[in-house]
């Protein structure tokens, strides 16, 4: 069983700004939506697991979880980051961007959904440094 998708997260977004700043969204400088893979939550569909069984990627349906609503989904890291996230120098990639399921092709930068991913962040973020400056 595949869920819809909310339309607005699929609706495309013509040159996505953050509504706050104006500035453009670099969704490689960001990976926020990302970041929020814990609990099951980045779902994998059945097509996306027969795919990628037909292009030999066993791998990636083993690095599958039960998800929401009986589905499977991406496994987490600790930190609660999708595992094929990789981040480093001020960069957010995912190692199997050209292969990524479905939940992720249909994300759009720009909705509702990736701003609130972002303003999430940034609370985090500002959480976690104003608690080291505190120590």
């Amino acid at each position: 069983m595949t869920l819809p998708l909310d339309p607005d997260l699929a609706s495309p977004v013509s040159a996505p700004v953050d509504p706050d700043t104006g500035a453009p969204l670099d969704c490689v400088a960001c990976g926020a939506c990302c970041a929020e893979a814990s609990d099951g939550r980045v779902l994998v569909s059945a097509q996306d697991l027969g795919r990628w069984r037909r292009e030999g990627r066993e791998d990636l349906v083993a690095a599958t979880v039960d998800g929401h609503f009986g589905e499977r989904a991406f496994a987490s890291t600790p930190d609660g980051d999708c595992v094929h996230l990789e981040r480093g120098g001020g960069r957010a990639v995912c190692r199997i961007y050209e292969t990524r399921g479905e939940t992720c092709r249909e994300f759009q930068a720009g909705s509702w959904q990736c701003l609130e991913f972002r303003r999430a962040r940034q609370r985090d973020s500002s959480a976690a440094s104003a608690a080291s400056r505190s120590r």
